[in-house]
């Protein structure tokens, strides 16, 4: 058979790519709507083996004792399943098999398929249709034991055949067509125009005004994916436990139905390939009956129209760049322009079942825009490394790198803006006692190996690596672009976890070595509106933050140790990512310098992890002690310290306690505590 195209010739890569394109559409489309009237009995394992059925309930039953000789079965199984399913009300069955040869049993499987002639249909098959070398083209039609040869053909038989386009992919379905078009021969005049599978069952069935007329094939709009018509099996017919059940109620599942008996694709390699995927043959007929039911063909535009799309394309692509001037945003309304073709092409196939040329319309805008926008992107790239030498004076390489990314902000930036940024302050434990007792160069090795660990976690976590102050290091979240203030604090709290978790690593190497020493950090983070800007030496400048968020972080840092605690996290952060992490309370903290309390939290993991089950009675606990209900408190933090066995924070809390037992705060007092020093 000449195999069928869209209606625009093209060369063949372009018409794979179309295709490509195409398939891709459909398969994230919107899909056809599934028929009830359409059920597939198929020939599977469990109808082949019958091992769900006991061996006393086969011998009862006639049909069962031939299946379970093994498939192919005897003919006469076939007029039981016939009765059974026309007695059960079916308007009409199909059977998707090929009876090429006769059997001893054809008498019998004659006599039904006369009996119901009229509702029943039966395949033929085009073998050799691909001309494979030495071979003809036949039409095999059912053994003359079962129907005679006539012309025209018998009403009861249909081809089964689809025919896929040159990379293997069924995408049209052949409702009905002519021999002279299958073996390659000129049609003659008043030739019999033959029904396929899907046609005649539409027929038989009383849908004839739904089968389309002509012979060229259609696009079918799909029912869903692989597997949108369940298999049923054939043997459930006359399994007496599975025809009771809700699901076939004593057969009265099948009235009115179109049912079709075929083979399982993977048992028996009946496969086809879709642009959805590998759909058993089966189910194709279920695909086409299902989509001229639902009146939902597909369309592809005319030749005029794809010359027009890609002109229209190409004009497109001028029009653009003759408006707009940036090369960046060229660039990007280019790409827009691609989108929303895509898009257009994606809502044309939802809502009125037609194909727009995509691929040659794409590469006509593209190739329109590529000459302007080459000379551009120069330019560009020479303006970008002019910036490149002024930003080098004034940030590291990741934040110049960031900031080329929004090179109009950071002009703005550099003179001074206020923005809303997340901080981390991490430090070293004692840090001066290691540097004076360490070899310098064994000291010089490990900052290098604990500062590449740690860096490369605020990397890797989107944040800006903003100074090293002797061991500490200064990093922040939304100070070179724009970043939501939750999305920034999450950040910002995630690489704390992670930075605690990078060190424990660098410690398990360290362990046993005699030029390195085990490090212990502390970590504050908090949150607010800074002061983002450019400073220092004109020959040197620092792009930086300043404001008193900064000092804030630094000083919860410093706050760990009196806490003990790995980590600290402002009640400003903690808001914004409590439903992100577990935090354990630590105090009501009066910072040095401040005559507010501020809450102050320590994280202890990420919500995809269980809280550990002694911290709702700890913060019980807490509770407790603000409201001055001193003794409950201390009893709850003793049992909770000897539970967790050196709990820093139970101990401070403990001996706070017996403290104000024995002498009562004021009645000021509101349960802060103030630090004496940063």
């Amino acid at each position: 058979m000449v195999v069928q195209f869209a209606p625009m010739a093209i060369f063949l890569p372009l018409r794979n790519a179309e295709f490509s394109v195409e398939d891709w559409v459909l398969r994230f489309g919107r899909t056809a709507a599934v028929s009830p009237e359409l059920v597939f009995l198929a020939i599977d394992q469990a109808s082949i083996r019958l091992d769900q059925i006991e061996l006393d309930e086969i011998e009862a039953s006639p049909a069962l004792r031939l299946m379970v000789q093994g498939f192919p079965w005897p003919r006469s199984v076939y007029p039981l399943i016939l009765d059974r399913l026309f007695g059960a009300g079916a308007k009409v069955v199909v059977l998707d098999l090929l009876f090429p040869s006769p059997r001893t049993e054809d008498v019998e499987f004659r006599a039904a398929l006369d009996k119901y002639r009229d509702r029943v249909v039966i395949g033929s098959n085009f073998s050799n249709w691909e001309r494979t070398e030495g071979a003809t083209v036949s039409h095999e039609l059912p053994s003359p034991s079962l129907i005679e040869p006539a012309s025209p053909l018998d009403d009861r038989v249909a081809y089964v055949n689809y025919f896929p386009d040159l990379d293997g992919v069924v995408r049209r379905a052949n409702y009905r067509l002519m021999a002279s078009e299958v073996f390659g021969d000129t049609p003659s005049p008043g030739e019999e125009v033959l029904d396929s599978l899907a046609a005649k069952a539409l027929k038989k069935s009383g849908h004839s005004d739904m089968v389309p007329d002509g012979t060229a094939p259609r696009r079918i709009r799909l029912a869903s994916r692989p597997g949108a018509f369940m298999a049923r099996s054939v043997c459930d017919l006359f399994d007496a436990k599975q025809w009771n059940l809700p699901r076939y109620r004593n057969g009265e599942f099948f009235r009115d139905k179109i049912v079709l008996i075929g083979p399982e694709g993977e048992l028996f390699h009946d496969v086809v390939r879709t642009p959805v995927g590998s759909v058993a043959g089966p189910e194709l007929h279920l695909h086409s009956m299902n989509a001229a039911l639902q009146r939902d063909f597909l369309r592809e535009t005319s030749a005029t129209a794809n010359y027009l799309l890609i002109a229209g394309a190409g004009a497109l692509a001028w029009a653009l760049c003759f408006l707009v001037r940036s090369p960046l945003h060229r660039l990007g309304s280019l790409v827009l322009a691609a989108v929303a073709w895509v898009a257009a092409a994606m809502a044309l196939y939802n809502h009125a079942g037609l194909f727009i040329l995509t691929v040659a319309p794409l590469i006509g805008l593209t190739s329109s825009g590529i000459g302007c926008l080459g000379w551009d992107f120069f330019l560009e790239r020479r303006e970008r490394t002019r910036v490149r030498s002024v930003l080098d004076k004034y940030v590291a390489k990741n934040v110049a790198e960031l900031v080329l990314a929004e090179g109009d902000a950071f002009a703005g930036a550099i003179q001074g803006q206020r923005r809303t940024v997340t901080i981390l302050f991490s430090d070293i434990r004692g840090f001066t006692t290691m540097s004076e007792e360490s070899v310098p160069e064994h000291f010089i090795a490990q900052m290098n190996e604990y500062f590449t660990a740690m860096v490369e976690v605020v990397l890797a976590e989107g944040g800006t690596l903003q100074n090293y102050i002797g061991d500490a290091i200064l990093a922040v979240w939304g100070d070179t672009r724009s970043m939501e203030p939750g999305i920034g604090a999450y950040q910002t709290v995630r690489t704390a976890l992670l930075q605690c978790v990078a060190l424990q690593k660098l410690n398990d190497g360290w362990a046993g070595r005699a030029d390195r020493q085990q490090l212990n950090i502390g970590l504050g983070v908090n949150q607010g509106e800074v002061i983002v800007g450019s400073v220092g030496h004109p020959l040197r400048m620092s792009f930086t933050v300043m404001g008193d968020p900064v000092n804030t972080a630094a000083r919860l840092e410093s706050a760990t140790k009196q806490f003990g605690c790995g980590i600290l996290v402002s009640e400003s952060v903690e808001a914004l990512t409590r439903d992100r992490f577990h935090y354990r309370r630590v105090d009501s903290l009066r910072l040095k310098g401040k005559t507010k309390p501020t809450e102050v939290f320590t994280v202890l993991s990420e919500r995809s992890t269980p809280p550990p089950p002694w911290l709702a009675e700890y913060h019980r606990a807490v509770d407790l002690y603000h409201a001055r209900d001193f003794h409950t408190a201390v009893e709850i933090f003793r049992r909770l310290g000897e539970e967790l066995t050196d709990d820093a924070l139970c101990e401070m809390y403990v001996e706070r306690c017996e403290r104000y037992l024995e002498t009562p705060p004021p009645d000021e007092w509101d349960g802060s505590y103030t630090m004496a020093r940063k």
